[in-house]
């Protein structure tokens, strides 16, 4: 069975074309199982060094830590062992969901600090009932 998070229906059909395409490897119907719980717990250690470097660096957006000559070679990289860490114990999409909740966290933040700054108690409070979870929240 294929674990995912579409509908039923969809579930379905995708199990069944699944088993009809090859996997990168070669090997039909093979997939990777899911994270054990310590796999899980490397990534969120990684994630949470990595986040925690570009918060030192003042780097807003993940990847943004790159910096690249006109040639497009890179140059410098701010929390290259930090994020070569996070790369290596977290899957793709475990980094690209991180990445978009940690930059709608910044935003979400950034909101609250306006409004209050502007004097808006009303409107950061209500900013603070949104469901923001920051990076290492939920374990």
């Amino acid at each position: 069975m294929v674990f995912g998070f579409g509908s039923s229906s969809s579930s379905s059909s995708s199990s069944s074309s699944a088993s009809s395409s090859s996997s990168p490897n070669g090997i039909e119907g093979i997939e990777k199982p899911a994270p054990t719980r310590e796999e899980r717990n490397a990534c969120w250690q990684s994630r949470d060094l990595y986040f925690g470097c570009l918060e030192k660096n003042k780097v807003l957006q993940a990847g943004d830590e790159i910096i690249k000559d006109s040639n497009g070679k890179e140059v410098s990289r701010v929390c290259g062992g930090e994020r070569e860490l996070y790369e290596r114990d977290c899957g793709k999409s475990w980094i690209d969901y991180f990445n978009k909740r940690r930059t709608l966290e910044l935003r979400r933040q950034a909101t609250i600090d306006a409004a209050e700054k502007s004097g808006n108690r009303e409107k950061a409070d209500a900013w603070r009932a949104v469901s923001g979870g920051g990076s290492g929240s939920a374990k």
